[in-house]
C-alpha cells in the first residue's frame, strides 16, 4: 500500500473514535511512557504538542517539565523546516501553523539544540503509522525526518494509539527509523 493511502485509512479509523475515547487511549501511552527508564533517565526530551487527532501529550509535557526534565517543543517555522523551543509553561503557547500550539519562546539556536540533545535526550515523535522494525509514516511534509536527521545519536520513540501499529508501513531512505515505538497496548523494538 502506498503512503497516501494509508494516510487515508488511518484517518478513517481514527474518525471512528470521538475525542474522549482518544484521550482514554492516550493515558495507557502516558502511563506507559512515564514508568519508562529511558524516559525517566533522559534529561532533556523533546517532544510535540499534540492535535486532537494524535495521542495527547499536553499532561505528559506538563508533568515531565515538572519533573524537572528539560522540554523542547518544536515550532513550525518554514515549509520544511521546524525550530525547537524550551517549554516554560502553557502560557507561552498559542496557535500556530496547522492550528497547533507552539512554543512562543525564542528558538534555540543549533549549538543550543546540540549541546542539550547530546545529554541523555530522547526524542518523541508522533507518526500516522509505525511498524515492528521502528519505521514510521509521518503525515508527509518531512518535518520530523529532516529534524531528527540533525541529531542522529538522540534516542527515538514513536508513540501511537493500538490502531496504528502496522506489521509493516512503506517508508523511503530517507525516512528516520524509530528506536522504540509505544502504543499503551504493546510495545515494539526494533
Amino acid at each position: 500500500m502506498d503512503k497516501k493511502k494509508l494516510r487515508k485509512e488511518i484517518a478513517i479509523m481514527k474518525s471512528r473514535y470521538t475525542p474522549q475515547e482518544l484521550r482514554s487511549m492516550s493515558s495507557s501511552i502516558y502511563s506507559q511512557l512515564l514508568c519508562h527508564p529511558i524516559v525517566n533517565a533522559a534529561k532533556t526530551i523533546l517532544l510535540y504538542w499534540s492535535m486532537d487527532d494524535e495521542v495527547c501529550t499536553h499532561e505528559l509535557v506538563r508533568k515531565l517539565a515538572s519533573m524537572e526534565h528539560c522540554v523542547l517543543l518544536p515550532r513550525v517555522s518554514s515549509d520544511t523546516k521546524l525550530t525547537i523551543h524550551r517549554y516554560t509553561s502553557d502560557t507561552d503557547l498559542s496557535p500556530g501553523s496547522f492550528g497547533i500550539m507552539e512554543p512562543t519562546t525564542p528558538p534555540l539556536t543549533v549549538e543550543e539544540c546540540r549541546a542539550l540533545l547530546n545529554m541523555r535526550a530522547i526524542a518523541v515523535v508522533p507518526g500516522v503509522a509505525f511498524d515492528t522494525s521502528g519505521h514510521r509514516l509521518g503525515r508527509g511534509r518531512g518535518y520530523y525526518d529532516r529534524l531528527l536527521k540533525d541529531y542522529e545519536g538522540i534516542y527515538k520513540i514513536g508513540i501511537c494509539f493500538p490502531f496504528q501499529m502496522l506489521a509493516s508501513v512503506p517508508y523511503d531512505e530517507y525516512d528516520v527509523v524509530m528506536d522504540e515505538v509505544v502504543s499503551g497496548e504493546k510495545k515494539g523494538n526494533k
